[in-house]
């Protein structure tokens, strides 16, 4: 993208060595350079926060606030794939985000962003994380993006143990049938005694026999964030944040104030596990996308 953006430039330029500009065709051809250069989105960044606590991560205790009415809130594990990632215009078309396969984080049909370092409480974890997106997209003005949180469909039911980077993980797989944990977030609380919440996002319901599995609740959300109104988006200073206070918004591991440790898997049908997979922007009764979400957002 950066060599398309540079040879638009230079052939702004040659037009202007060329020819003879009175200054106001200058100044336009000008900014039409600085469009060009200002277009190709080539990463998208990712953020885990706690509302507006930019610091949270793997041995960081939550301060100054409540999260599943705790005020001792400790990571314990973070990881999602997402695909199919568009671009958002202004008028709401989109455009797509082509990923660029790194054999290790991503391929061209999906990507694992994974937030837990190995450290503290995430010592089951790894000591590499990811972060950002990488890929291409056309040039041109975007006010956000929407992704799919999960594996696609034709992918869910493979064996880690022979598949490609991202989906050899054996941390984020449930069986061959089931497939893969599509999102793993993972918390403690220590109001006391240790109460540990557990959400593990994927598909349900789920028979047959190896690759040939099909699941009835997909639970794979549409995630769309924007900025407001036509304000265009700067990826590198406004990523996209992931909001583990409003991912569990609702839940209580709290057990001086009447809380439990919680565990989804991805628990469609309990009713304690209905507001993470509301706050993810999944329809706990059916699986499919609800349309709304409060887990990601971008600043406006």
């Amino acid at each position: 993208m950066k060599k398309l953006s540079i040879g638009i430039v230079l052939l702004i330029l040659t037009i202007v060595s060329c020819k003879e500009k009175d200054n106001n065709e200058d100044q336009n051809l000008g900014l039409l350079a600085l469009v060009a250069l200002s277009g190709g989105i080539s990463e998208i960044p990712f953020q885990l926060s706690v509302g507006t606590d930019t610091s949270f991560g793997c041995n960081k205790l939550v301060t100054s606030q409540q999260v599943s009415t705790s005020t001792n809130f400790y990571l314990k594990d973070a990881r999602f794939y997402v695909h199919d990632v568009k671009l958002v215009k202004a008028d709401g078309s989109t455009v797509d985000f082509t990923l660029t396969s790194d054999n290790k984080w991503q391929t061209s049909k999906v990507a694992l962003l994974d937030f837990e370092d190995g450290t503290g409480d995430c010592s089951s974890g790894t000591t590499e994380t990811n972060k950002s997106l990488k890929g291409s997209a056309p040039l041109g003005s975007y006010v956000g993006v929407e992704f799919k949180v999960g594996v696609p469909v034709e992918l869910n039911h493979m064996l880690n143990t022979t598949a490609d980077a991202p989906l050899n993980s054996s941390a984020m797989y449930w069986s061959w049938v089931s497939g893969y944990k599509f999102m793993k977030f993972e918390w403690v609380t220590r109001d006391g005694a240790a109460t540990n919440g557990t959400f593990h996002l994927g598909s349900g319901t789920c028979s047959g026999t190896g690759s040939s599995s099909t699941c009835s609740i997909i639970n794979v959300p549409t995630i769309t964030v924007k900025t407001s109104g036509s304000v265009a988006w700067n990826p590198t200073s406004n990523p996209v944040y992931f909001d583990a206070k409003a991912l569990v918004n609702t839940t209580n591991t709290n057990p001086s104030s009447g809380g439990a440790a919680l565990t989804c898997m991805a628990g469609n049908a309990n009713a304690a596990c209905k507001p993470l997979l509301n706050n993810v922007g999944v329809k706990e009764t059916d699986g499919t996308s609800l349309g709304s979400q409060s887990t990601f957002y971008i600043k406006p």
